[in-house]
Formats: structure tokens, C-alpha cells, sequence
């Protein structure tokens, strides 16, 4: 696993051994970052649930301005200091180490607004329950770009969130949402 493109190309990201982890390949994010394009460029970025930190690192990488990671495994937290440190981002970074959904607000009251939040829970997670958990919350405008990777069988529907696009890949889904 490397980082796709930007300052930090190809720098190999370590993830923990044996941790029940699923990080995004790099075919989703080549796709992922190709569709975002330069909105990335500035952002404020949020990787919830982020492992060892590709997404958030990739959106580094290509410029964001600053990512929060939010993770609760200290393996993967482990990983994930490892590769911020490693890649040279880790000045433009936030590591948060706590539970979700429970834990959001405090993430959000924290930390944000964000510009672009990126969540790959756990697929035995309720996806479902992580939408409506954000769509209590205040601090994101309507321009904000909810990005949600689940199982492609699940059905996420939040009355609060447009989905304006989804991105299919095998059984894994990228479902993309603006608050309504």
C-alpha cells in the first residue's frame, strides 16, 4: 500500500499485522481523488474511522490543508503516527483517538467545519447509524461532501442527506451525500 500521488508519491504506508483492519486500496482512492480533483486542494478534511491513514494521507498529499484522523485502535494508531511521520505530513494532521459513532459531536465541536469527510467504518457497522449521528450535528454547511465507503448491499438512507453519487467497485461502495 503507497501513497497514490502528490508530495509524498509513493511512500509505502505501514498498516499493523493481524489487526481486523480493511484499508481503502488504491484503486478506490485513485478513483476517489480523481473525482474530487482540486476541491481537495485547501480543504479541511476529515478521515473517520481512518486505519492507518490512506485517505487522509493521499488528501495530504495532493493539498489539503489540514486532515483530522479519527481511530480508536491503538494498532492502527500506532500505523497511522507512523505513516504521518513517515510521509512528512504529520504538521498538517490531527490524530483523535476515540469511538464512533458515539464520539462524533466531540470530533465535530472540536475540530471542524470540515469541507470533505471521508468514513470507512467497520462493515459489521451500522452505516446508517453514522449518518444520523452527522446529520445532528450543526457545524457543517450544505456544501460540505459527506463521503461514505460501505458494502454496496447496504442500504443507507438518511432523510437529512442527498446522495449525489455513488462509486461502485466489486462489493464496496463509495456513496457520496450533501446535507439537504
Amino acid at each position: 500500500m503507497r501513497v497514490i500521488a502528490g508530495s509524498a508519491r509513493g511512500t509505502k504506508l505501514l498498516y499493523p499485522k493481524g489487526a481486523v483492519i480493511r484499508p481503502t486500496s488504491e484503486r478506490v482512492r485513485e478513483s476517489l481523488f480523481a473525482s474530487l480533483g482540486p476541491d481537495v486542494v485547501g480543504s479541511h478534511f476529515c478521515d473517520l474511522y481512518a486505519g492507518g491513514g490512506s485517505v487522509g494521507i493521499e488528501a495530504l498529499s495532493r493539498g489539503a490543508a489540514s486532515v483530522v484522523f479519527v481511530e480508536r485502535n491503538r494498532k492502527c494508531l500506532k500505523a497511522l503516527r507512523h505513516n504521518l511521520t513517515n510521509t512528512g505530513l504529520a504538521d498538517r494532521a490531527i490524530v483523535v483517538e476515540t469511538d464512533l459513532p458515539g464520539s462524533l459531536a466531540e470530533v465535530w465541536q472540536n475540530s471542524g467545519p470540515f469541507g470533505i469527510i471521508f468514513a470507512d467504518p467497520p462493515y459489521s457497522t451500522n452505516a446508517t447509524r453514522l449518518l444520523e449521528a452527522a446529520a445532528k450535528l450543526t457545524v457543517h454547511s450544505p456544501d460540505t461532501l459527506f463521503l461514505l465507503q460501505c458494502d454496496r448491499h447496504d442500504a443507507v438512507d438518511v432523510p437529512e442527506f442527498r446522495q449525489v453519487k455513488a462509486q461502485e467497485f466489486g462489493d464496496t461502495v463509495v456513496l457520496w451525500y450533501h446535507r439537504r
